[in-house]
């Protein structure tokens, strides 16, 4: 088999670049195609691609990202107004969730399991996360309000079908 007409999977190899310290990035990548290649004549194609992104996320520690300014701005050690959004989503659904779990200390209308939980949570980060994505790459304003606003119709949907069982 010709391991030199196979690349390395390019989302695993994309996900390293994103990562990895600028300074190190080169020597690391070269050292994983080498083994990427390696695992190519040893295992086949199908095989390789997975052991080389397992190695990529396997990487992924403190010690080669070091300095993580290099994931946000280059110019800026300030967080960009994408990643304060992405923050404060992420920051806004343990806050959200801890609404009714501290009204179910208080009452006894509340009676949320742990499986609740876990179903809002999914779905308010989806919700979030979605309109993050819409917010980063549709351009228009009115493409962007129109693709949150049924993604925030779709969330209100299920929140209410999961609360009431109004569709059936």
């Amino acid at each position: 088999m010709n391991s030199q007409k196979h690349k390395p999977p390019r989302i695993a190899l994309s996900f390293f670049r994103w990562y990895c310290n600028p300074e190190f990035r080169e020597e690391i990548e070269g050292d994983l195609t080498e083994r990427f290649h390696y695992y190519l004549e040893e295992y086949g194609y199908n095989k390789a691609k997975w052991l080389f992104a397992k190695e990529v996320l396997l990487l992924f520690r403190p010690n080669i990202i070091g300095n993580i300014f290099h994931l946000t701005n280059k110019n800026s050690i300030f967080m960009t107004a994408q990643n304060k959004r992405l923050m404060l989503i992420l920051a806004g659904v343990p806050t959200l969730l801890l609404i009714p779990l501290i009204a179910m200390q208080f009452s006894t209308g509340v009676d949320w399991k742990i499986l609740d939980f876990t179903i809002m949570g999914v779905l308010l980060l989806g919700t979030g996360l979605l309109c993050e994505f819409v917010l980063r790459k549709v351009k228009s304003t009115k493409g962007r309000l129109l693709l949150c606003g049924a993604a925030l119709l779709v969330f209100l949907l299920i929140w209410v079908e999961l609360a009431v069982g109004i569709f059936c």
